[in-house]
């Protein structure tokens, strides 16, 4: 029997068509590394990672080709792969980084989730997990170690959790009605927001040329230490502003130094868990949008900025069910430059707060959250797409994944410059303003 898929699940299909490979490829995978001390019953381990993915649905959830509807299959019995240590905690932890960070998940695969355990001494484990993004989103890493904790203690000590209180596949259906209720004036809100809107224009490293394979590249970096980014979520707060909107406000300004308008369109995901019963539930409840704005030259983060980037935030997040590609039927002139036909417009910003520190119950023993990622087929990178995260330590990193056909390294330094320039900047202002009074 097969099912209608999410907004978010139909994006990725419908991709296919204008960027074959993008998010249904095998390297759309998201993982989470978690640190255990104590004791481990790894066959217990094992039938608890077998009762999470019978729990969800989505975890089995596969394309109908040519549709969009996806059959689930059967829970199939699974294990997680072993890995061997190497002797040294340091290295386990490096040799399990690089592992997750090359895992790859096909959709053909009967289970959309792999696990992994790495025994460094009968109280030291590092569990590793991985999900294809077809079936997850970043929020559902942390839920799915919870709930593999839980699973795992209620086994040894004989009992069961309830079922889940509502299958993806039946959130699924409540989200199509409530797009329905909505799609006239989602719709209606879309077409004002990018009638007649230009084609971004942005400066080039490369001369361009149509049809093209992209060039991709990834570059990671720190782009603020604690200390900045404490000064960064004290400037937020004082001005009544997200740390998201603070940081797309910089980013949209470093954006503005290398457009050759005053028109941009920045694309975000906003998650959505607005069914009560999904809050603590494994699944991909993303919105890919877009932010429509005009910025003029010389823009700084002011409070009239922060203002007119909160409105397009706010804009976006309300209407953000409308799917991403309808929106693009409503401004076809803007198709070509994802498709590679004209250059590429694309330019995406995430930010991840990261940062768990919660402990996690695995019975007798303890376990932390150690990193958690995402990885992409960097091959197939067009446009460009950073994603920014807070490290265990605190500082800001930066991944960022471009087209070399675009744009070359240095000008990628010298873009995030400018974006750590105009967070910077939040330093000297706040030395300035009196402590205390908001501005």
């Amino acid at each position: 029997m097969s099912h209608p898929m999410s907004v978010f699940q139909q994006t990725a299909v419908r991709m296919e068509q204008l960027r074959p490979g993008y998010l249904t490829n095998p390297r759309a995978v998201l993982t989470i590394l978690a640190d255990i001390t104590g004791p481990l019953d790894t066959q217990a381990l094992d039938v608890a990672f077998n009762d999470l993915i019978a729990r969800h649905d989505v975890l089995r959830a596969h394309p109908v080709p040519g549709t969009t509807r996806v059959e689930i299959l059967p829970a199939d019995k699974t294990a997680l792969e072993p890995v061997g240590p190497t002797g040294v905690i340091k290295d386990d932890f490096q040799a399990m980084t690089v592992l997750l960070d090359s895992t790859t998940i096909d959709l053909t695969r009967p289970i959309l989730a792999r696990g992994f355990l790495l025994t460094h001494t009968a109280e030291r484990h590092l569990l590793g997990l991985a999900f294809h993004h077809f079936a997850v989103d970043p929020t559902s890493l942390r839920l799915a170690l919870g709930e593999l904790a839980a699973l795992y203690t209620a086994r040894l000590r004989g009992r069961r959790l309830p079922p889940v209180r509502l299958p993806y596949t039946e959130y699924v259906r409540w989200q199509a009605d409530r797009f329905h209720a909505r799609a006239d004036a989602d719709r209606a809100a879309w077409h004002d927001a990018l009638a007649g809107i230009p084609v971004p224009a942005y400066e080039r490293d490369q001369p361009f040329h149509p049809g093209a394979p992209a060039g991709g590249r990834v570059l990671r970096t720190e782009l603020l230490d604690n200390a900045e980014v404490e000064t960064v979520l004290a400037w937020s707060r004082r001005h009544r502003s997200t740390v998201f909107t603070t940081l797309l406000a910089a980013y949209v300004l470093a954006l503005r130094a290398r457009s050759r308008r005053d028109d941009l369109i920045v694309t975000t995901i906003f998650e959505q868990r607005e069914h009560p019963a999904v809050r603590d539930l494994i699944g991909p409840f993303l919105y890919p949008t877009f932010l429509p704005l005009r910025v003029r030259p010389g823009r700084r983060l002011t409070e009239d900025f922060m203002t007119e980037i909160r409105g397009a935030v706010l804009h976006g997040y309300e209407h953000a069910r409308f799917p991403i590609l309808d929106m693009l039927g409503l401004a076809p002139h803007l198709a070509p430059g994802i498709q590679g036909l004209e250059p590429s417009w694309y330019r995406m910003f995430e930010y991840l707060p990261g940062r768990d520190t919660t402990p996690y119950a695995f019975a007798e023993a303890g376990a932390t959250v150690a990193y958690s990622a995402g990885n992409q087929d960097d091959a197939g990178r067009f446009g460009h797409s950073m994603r920014v995260r807070r490290s265990a330590e605190g500082a800001l990193m930066a991944r960022i994944g471009y087209d070399a056909n675009d744009d070359s390294e240095d000008s990628i330094l010298a873009f995030l410059d400018t974006f750590r320039t105009h967070l910077s900047e939040l330093e000297v202002t706040a030395r300035r303003s009196p402590s205390g009074k908001r501005r």
